[in-house]
C-alpha cells in the first residue's frame, strides 16, 4: 500500500494549539492542510526551529564485533562506477581452527586428494547485478601477522602483513555466482548451499597435513600461531560486491577449509570418501575463538559527494548516506532552546530520497539510525534507545524505509522518533540539538541514499520535523 504524504517547507514551523482542560497547551508542528478538523486545534505560525542539513564522512566503524544470534557477512569486490558516491573496495579477514585438538592425519590409512577453500554466498551483492559479462578474480592469502578474536578492528585497519603470493585464486563469471544462489553448487554430483571454491596450492595443503600430530594442532591457540589466518581481495575494478556469510550451519554454509582424502584398505585400494573441516568458529566454547573483521575503502574524487563533504554553506540542499563507513547526515536543530518547556508528545524526523536512475543499480537503504553529537563533537547513545539491554526502543525510534507519493512519484521515506532526545535537549536547555544519521545494514560498505536537505529546490522533498508538545 502506498501512503500519500505531503512534505512542508523546512524553514518555517507552524505550532497548532490544542486546548487541554484549559490548562495545556499541545503544540504541533505541522502544517494547517494535513491537520485534521477538529473545532479546538488552532493554527498560528512561528518561524521558530531551523534545521541545518551537512553531509559528513564517518570512517572509523568496527567491523570485528559478533554475536551468536547475528550471521556475519562480509564483502569481497569494488564498485568503480557509481558518478555519485565514487569507488568503493571491500576485502576481509578471517581465522578457521583445525577440526579437533591434536589433530592427526594418518597417512597410512588415509590418502589426500585435495583441498578447498568454501565461502558460503549470501545471496546478496552490491552494485550491477544484471551483466552476463561480469567476473571477478579472489585472492586467498595467508597471514603473517596475528589478529585476535578480543581485538577489535575497524573498516579502515591498515592491511595486515601476509605472503606475498596467494594459496589460492579463481576467476568467476559473477553471473553464475548470483545464479547459483537459487540453483545451488553440485559437489560430487550432490546439491549444496551455494558458495566459492577456491582449490589450495599444494605447498600449503602439504604443510597443513604435514603439521597434524604436532604441537601445531595441539588446540585452537596453537593452531592460529601456526596458521594465523586468511586474507581475501579482488582486483580494484568491477562494480559490484558479492557478500559471502562466514557463519552457517554445516561445511557448505559456513567458511572453512575442507580436506578431501579416502580411505586405503589392506590392499591398498581406495574406497569411501572423506572430509575434514577447518572451519570459522567465532563462538567456540571450548577453546580460542576465531576471528575476523572487514575493511572498506572509499574514493570520492571527482563526485558529488566529495563537494558535500568540503561544502562550506551553513546548510546544503541535498546530503548522503551510506551504510558505515562513508556518508552520514548531520543535522543541528539550532533553536531549540526557544521551545518553551513542555512535555515532548511526539518529535520525528522524515527524511525523503530524491529519485535517481541509479537507484535501479545502487540498492537503498532499508533503515536509518540516529545518534547524538554532544558539545564536544563526540558521539552518544540517544536517549530513546534506552535501556540498551532492551530491543523495544528500536521499534520506537523506527528509521524502517517505506515508500511514499511524493510530487506524483514512489519514492523511499524515512521517520526517525526521537522525543526523549528533544525533551532532554529543551529541559537541559541547549543551544542546539545535533544528530548523526547513518546506515545500519548487515552489509558493511553496501547501500546509499541522496536526499532533500533544509534547502532542496522541490519542498515535497525536504527533510521534515514533526514536534507535538504539551505546554505546561
Amino acid at each position: 500500500m502506498t501512503t500519500q504524504i505531503k512534505l512542508p517547507k523546512l524553514a518555517t514551523i507552524t505550532f497548532a494549539a490544542l486546548l487541554l482542560f484549559g490548562s495545556c497547551k499541545e503544540n504541533t508542528v505541522v502544517r494547517k492542510d494535513i491537520v485534521p478538523a477538529v473545532d479546538n486545534i488552532k493554527i498560528f505560525g512561528t518561524d521558530t526551529l531551523t534545521l541545518l542539513t551537512k553531509t559528513v564522512r564517518e570512517d572509523t566503524i568496527a567491523t570485528s564485533a559478533y554475536s551468536s544470534g547475528y550471521a556475519v557477512y562480509v564483502g569481497a569486490g569494488a564498485i568503480t562506477g557509481d558518478p555519485v558516491f565514487g569507488k568503493t573496495k571491500s576485502s576481509f579477514y578471517f581465522q578457521v581452527r583445525p577440526p579437533q585438538d591434536n589433530y592427526n592425519f594418518d597417512k597410512t590409512k588415509y590418502q589426500l586428494d585435495s583441498a578447498v577453500l568454501v565461502l558460503p554466498y549470501s545471496g546478496f551483492s552490491y552494485g550491477d547485478t544484471t551483466s552476463s559479462a561480469l567476473s571477478q578474480t579472489f585472492r586467498a592469502y595467508r597471514l603473517t601477522e596475528n589478529i585476535s578474536f578480543d581485538s577489535i578492528y575497524y573498516a579502515n585497519t591498515p592491511k595486515k602483513s601476509m605472503e606475498s603470493t596467494p594459496f589460492a585464486t579463481t576467476t568467476i563469471s559473477l553471473a553464475t555466482l548470483f545464479h547459483s544462489f537459487y540453483d545451488s553448487t553440485i559437489v560430487g554430483g550432490v546439491k549444496r548451499a551455494p558458495h566459492l571454491r577456491m582449490r589450495i596450492n599444494d605447498a600449503l595443503t602439504n604443510e597443513l597435513i604435514n603439521n597434524t600430530g604436532s604441537s601445531n594442532y595441539t588446540n585452537t591457540a596453537a593452531f592460529l600461531e601456526f596458521f594465523k589466518g586468511i586474507y581475501i581481495e579482488t582486483d580494484y575494478n568491477g562494480n559490484t560486491i558479492p557478500y559471502f556469510a562466514l557463519t552457517g550451519s554445516d561445511i557448505y554454509t559456513k567458511a572453512n577449509i575442507l580436506m578431501y582424502y579416502h580411505t586405503i584398505n589392506s590392499g591398498g585400494a581406495i574406497t569411501d570418501t572423506l572430509v575434514a573441516s577447518y572451519p570459522f568458529d567465532p563462538a567456540s566454547t571450548s577453546g580460542a575463538k576465531t576471528a575476523f573483521f572487514s575493511t572498506v575503502s572509499h574514493d570520492y574524487s571527482g563526485t558529488p559527494a566529495e563537494v558535500l563533504f568540503s561544502s562550506t554553506a551553513e546548510s546544503d540542499n541535498t546530503f548522503m548516506i551510506q551504510n558505515l563507513p562513508g556518508a552520514a547526515l548531520d543535522i543541528r536543530i539550532p533553536n531549540v532552546k526557544n521551545l518553551p518547556l513542555c512535555i515532548v508528545n511526539k518529535a520525528e524526523l522524515v527524511i525523503t530520497q530524491v529519485p535517481s536512475p541509479l537507484d535501479n543499480i545502487f540498492a537503498y537503504l532499508g533503515r536509518v539510525y540516529p545518534k547524538v553529537i554532544d558539545e564536544n563533537g563526540q558521539s552518544q547513545t540517544i536517549t530513546d534507545r534506552l535501556p540498551l539491554s532492551s530491543s523495544s526502543p528500536l521499534l520506537l525510534i523506527d528509521g524502517f524505509v517505506r515508500v511514499a507519493n511524493v510530487d506524483g512519484a514512489i519514492v523511499n521515506q524515512y521517520v526517525i522518533n526521537f522525543p526523549r532526545e528533544l525533551q532532554n535537549a529543551i529541559a537541559n536547555k541547549r543551544k542546539e540539538l545535533r544528530l548523526r544519521i547513518n546506515g545500519t545494514q548487515s552489509f558493511i560498505g553496501a547501500y546509499r541514499l541522496v536526499g532533500g536537505g533544509s534547502t532542496y529546490s522541490k519542498p515535497a522533498y525536504k527533510i521534515k520535523l514533526n514536534v507535538v508538545y504539551t505546554k505546561l
